[in-house]
């Protein structure tokens, strides 16, 4: 599993216009501060799980159409917690080979602070 943040809209470091032009416009569709963090992961035998998007908001989600098998979370800041890790062991990890059925599985995660946690740690 990694978590990559990303911008709706990322403007080009590269412009052209006539030589000497004291200032250069750069237009923008005014999201370039805007973000959100795509969680990806994979099985140790390449299985692809689905994709989360944990969108920068407060408590509503986006009324945009999310295609299918895409799951959304949505924080304050657009980073991962406790609840985000919630959704991820329900609908993502349960993805996995024998999720559902409880088979034996190995989960490596890194010491970030909300995959340490107590609540965490009883989910999974």
């Amino acid at each position: 599993m990694d978590e990559v943040p990303l911008s709706f809209d990322v403007p080009s470091n590269k412009t052209v216009d006539v030589k000497g032009a004291k200032t250069i416009n750069v237009k923008t569709s005014g999201n370039d501060k805007t973000h959100y963090t795509v969680v990806l992961s994979c099985c140790a035998d390449g299985t692809k799980l689905p994709p989360m998007l944990i969108f920068k908001r407060k408590k509503n989600m986006p009324k945009e159409a999310i295609p299918r098998g895409v799951i959304v979370h949505v924080h304050d800041k657009g980073w991962m917690d406790e609840n985000g890790m919630k959704t991820r062991m329900e609908k993502v990890w349960s993805k996995c080979p024998g999720g559902l059925l409880k088979k034996p599985a190995l989960l490596v995660l890194d010491q970030f602070r909300t995959r340490i946690t107590e609540a965490t740690k009883k989910e999974i």
